[in-house]
């Protein structure tokens, strides 16, 4: 019986976590391997993508975090002393880093990657 491949995207900073990933994917025949770089991650339809926690700075993580605390991009502005211009280009960098479409898609991945909470 043939399978066909899973794509796998791996989209890491560190070039030597990426290289090793890639070669331990690489040991699956059932695999195909696709390395990006850190942003974004490629637009062909994926099975799985592996994100390396590390692609968002400690900023990026606590815009999210209050988004996801505060419900809505203007309160999040608000509690962090910035205006919501100012936080919604900041949220725009991080989904073009994840490769989503939305700030709730952007959150939910971060809280799925246990990233935020």
């Amino acid at each position: 019986m043939q399978f066909s491949k899973r794509k796998v995207a791996l989209c890491c900073e560190d070039p030597m976590l990426q290289d090793y990933l890639r070669r331990v994917l690489e040991q699956c025949p059932t695999l195909e391997v696709i390395c990006s770089p850190p942003s974004p991650p490629p637009a062909e339809p994926l099975d799985a993508a592996i994100v390396s926690h590390n692609c968002l700075t400690p900023t990026e993580v606590a815009v999210l975090q209050r988004v996801a605390d505060c419900g809505s991009v203007r309160e999040a502005a608000r509690a962090l002393y910035r205006s919501e211009t100012t936080l919604k280009r900041e949220l725009a960098a991080v989904r073009e880093k994840l490769g989503v479409a939305t700030t709730l898609q952007a959150v939910v991945w971060a809280i799925r990657q246990g990233i935020i909470r």
